[in-house]
């Protein structure tokens, strides 16, 4: 009867290790990131968002707004009103160990804000974030188009 238990432990432990894996190489070279010299590429959707979050123009059809709607989702993951995909112990586990490796691979960097700040790393994150929070307000303004025309998804 215990076996069972045993198979979904390695399960979680493999899932872990997996999300370890995956991400060791991001977190250890997150320093090239406060050096700027490895940026962030900006899906084109929310560029798109961010010269005209309110923008109407195509939007004539239901399958045009969806479309829109899906793609800012593919860019920004789930919506607050969509599910979260469930981590399992192991998936947790693997990211508090990629957690330590990106914080002590930053650590040693003296001065950091400074040099962020100095190799325009600073600036290219807040562009960024200016980035998704457009999307994000793009897509809850597709929603609301949406549901005004009651669309619905396929």
């Amino acid at each position: 009867m215990g076996l069972p238990n045993i198979e979904l432990n390695r399960a979680q432990a493999d899932q872990g290790a997996a999300t370890f894996r995956e991400g060791v190489g991001a977190a250890a070279t997150a320093p090239l990131d406060d050096l700027n010299l490895r940026r962030q590429e900006v899906p084109e959707v929310l560029i798109a968002a961010r010269r005209a979050p309110y923008d109407t123009q195509g939007l004539r059809q239901c399958r045009a707004v969806l479309a829109q709607i899906e793609e800012l989702d593919e860019a920004l993951g789930p919506d607050v009103d969509q599910p979260e995909p469930e981590q399992g112990t192991g998936e947790q586990a693997g990211g508090a160990a990629l957690d330590v490796v990106r914080s002590t691979a930053t650590d040693f960097i003296p001065l950091r804000s400074w040099v962020r700040r100095l190799s325009g790393a600073a600036a290219q994150d807040r562009a960024v974030q200016a980035a998704i929070r457009a999307g994000l307000v793009r897509r809850g303004f597709l929603k609301g188009i949406a549901q005004q025309r009651r669309c619905s998804r396929p």
